[in-house]
Parts: C-alpha cells; structure tokens; sequence
C-alpha cells in the first residue's frame, strides 16, 4: 500500500474514531467516576496501539516494567512524538497522569475528555505560579497514587537531538518525596513531531531503574535521570 495512503488512512481513522469515542463516552462522565472514566478513555488507546499495528505496521514494546514502584511515582519521560501521549495509558498497567499545557481544553472532544481525566494542567504564563499550581496538582494526584508523566525537555524533539533535561520534574520529586523513574523510548523514528506515521516498524519503550530515593538534591537527581536517559537512549540509535 502507498506510503500516502497509509498515513491518510491512519489520521482518518486516529480523528474519527477519537471523535466518535469522545462523543460517545463524554455523557456517562458524570455517572462512572474518575476510576471509571479513565476505564472509558483506555479502551480507545488500546485500540490505537492495536490500528497502528493494523494500518501501519507499527508494533511495540515496554521493556523493564519491574522497575516501577508500587506506589506512585514521577515518570520523566522522553518526548519525541505525538505516540506517548495516545499509548502510554494503553502500555503501562498504573494510572498515568500527564502533565499537559492547558491550550489542549479548548480542542473539542479531546480536550473535553482530558478535562474529565483529571490530570494536571500546566499555565504557561508566569513560571512561578506555574510552578506553584503544576506542584500543588502534582501532589494531590500522586496522593491519589498516580504516576505522574513529565516531559522535562518541555517538547517534542527529534530521535537523535541531544538529550537536554529542565529540572522541574526532580524538583517537584523532592517536593513531594516521591520516586523517579526515566523512561525512554524511539517513536521518533517511527512517528516524528508534526507528521504522521507511514511505514512499518517497532517502538521500544524502555523503563529505567528508579533513581536513588534518599536523593534529596534535585541538581544531582537531574544528573543521575540523565546519565540513565542517555544509557538506554543509546541502546536504540
């Protein structure tokens, strides 16, 4: 099949069905609970995982799942593609909770339902307050036993661009004294920022061992998420 046809016929079927779904699930919000809703909005990334193996070609895997704790915990997660964000609730077997800039609300259907996720938006205007209020959402989803995803590179970038981590992530960990796990993967290579995939192959996510916890001092704790970052960033160059 074309390379054309594929990514159409992928994008055709990624929108429709989110909008479908969304319209579909969004009346039973009110009635089934945040355990519940976030039950409703994983069965549609199931089936986005199962369309791209399908459509695409594109197929997937998580390697060190034990690495992660029982409790909640901050995932800081490589960004490279618009992949992470649709799967991860479908891959990993905890409540993800993204930490998403608050322009996505005001997409219809999609940022209705990531609304009724409750996850936690962040304000791009004053860092400070942001600060404040992504901490104070942060905290009260990890009380709930979440595992929070951050993006500390704050975008998305290309497979192969260096490495370049913020420290908001490990702040907010010895903030609310929570564990940090690095995780990284290559859907770069398969999906890049502002296209859509058109051709097979796999994606490797791979789960790095959870950082010290008795690391208290967020510079040291973004070196070590580094080192760990770029060891298993090598594995799949």
């Amino acid at each position: 099949m074309p390379r054309t046809l594929v990514k159409w016929l992928f994008a055709t079927y990624l929108l429709g069905s989110g909008i479908v779904w969304s319209i579909l699930i969004l009346p039973l919000f009110p009635f089934v609970g945040r355990r519940g809703r976030y039950w409703l909005a994983r069965q549609w990334c199931r089936a986005v995982v199962v369309m791209m193996r399908v459509i695409v070609g594109v197929t997937c895997s998580v390697e060190g799942l034990e690495h992660l704790p029982d409790g909640p915990f901050i995932m800081l997660c490589r960004h490279e593609s618009t992949w992470e964000t649709l799967t991860f609730m479908a891959l990993f077997p905890r409540r993800v909770s993204f930490v998403f800039k608050r322009e996505l609300k005001k997409i219809p259907f999609f940022g209705w339902v990531l609304v009724g996720l409750d996850m936690v938006s962040l304000d791009r205007g004053s860092l400070r307050q942001a600060h404040q209020a992504v901490t104070r959402e942060c905290a009260e989803k990890l009380a709930l036993g979440d595992a929070v995803v951050i993006f500390p590179e704050g975008t998305r970038v290309a497979h192969d661009a260096p490495l370049k981590l913020a420290s908001g992530g490990v702040r907010l960990a010895c903030a609310t004294q929570v564990p940090v796990v690095p995780v990284v993967h290559d859907a770069g290579k398969v999906w890049p920022a502002k296209k859509w995939p058109d051709r097979p192959g796999h994606i490797r996510v791979i789960v790095t061992p959870t950082l010290p916890p008795d690391c208290t001092i967020p510079q040291e704790l973004n070196r070590l998420a580094q080192v760990q970052m770029d060891r298993a960033l090598a594995e799949l160059r």
